[in-house]
């Protein structure tokens, strides 16, 4: 069975798709973010979970989105994978640096986890799997997407800043790498 399109649109003579990630399709996903993830020039720029963890983000406690990058022979390759938390946030709800109640915390979503493979970098993946997890969670009734980045990661920070979060707090977390929390209220 096919994958659904969530989105799809053309960049420089190629097509995007992007898709929610199937659970047949986790262990694909786990490959591509440890590549991305040995890749990495500076490690501290993303925390990397446990595959226990990524695996539960993707498939009961939230979900994935994967961009694939079509070539005009059609062929599809795996660009980029994005994963929103939606449960089980506990301790880490990012809205506690909100001050929010307790029944507002239920409506957090946390935009966890956004990968793109080198070789596709700079094409607005980031933004345009952020756009399409927004739409998803506003549906899901999320009022409160927050999310967190490396403050010499400039990719991420102005992605978020592109897409109307704003730095709520400057924060140590994930074994002590400085991070800010970034909040969007829709």
């Amino acid at each position: 069975m096919e994958n659904e399109v969530l989105k799809m649109y053309e960049y420089a003579e190629q097509t995007i798709e992007i898709s929610l990630v199937k659970e047949e399709e986790i262990p694909v996903m786990l490959e591509l973010m440890n590549t991305i993830y040995q890749e990495l020039p500076d490690k501290s720029w993303f925390s990397m979970d446990s595959e226990e963890n990524l695996i539960r983000y993707m498939s009961t406690s939230g979900f994935a989105l994967k961009a694939q990058v079509f070539g005009r022979d059609g062929q599809g390759k795996l660009a980029a994978v994005f994963v929103a938390r939606t449960k089980e946030l506990g301790e880490e709800n990012h809205g506690k640096y909100m001050n929010l109640k307790e029944k507002d915390l239920e409506r957090v979503a946390h935009m966890e986890i956004a990968m793109v493979d080198k070789k596709f970098r700079g094409r607005g993946l980031q933004k345009k799997l952020m756009e399409v997890a927004e739409d998803r969670l506003e549906l899901l009734g999320f009022r409160w997407l927050m999310g967190t980045a490396h403050p010499e990661n400039v990719y991420s920070v102005h992605n978020f800043q592109k897409l109307g979060y704003e730095i709520v707090a400057e924060a140590l977390k994930y074994g002590g790498f400085l991070r800010y929390v970034f909040c969007k209220e829709i």
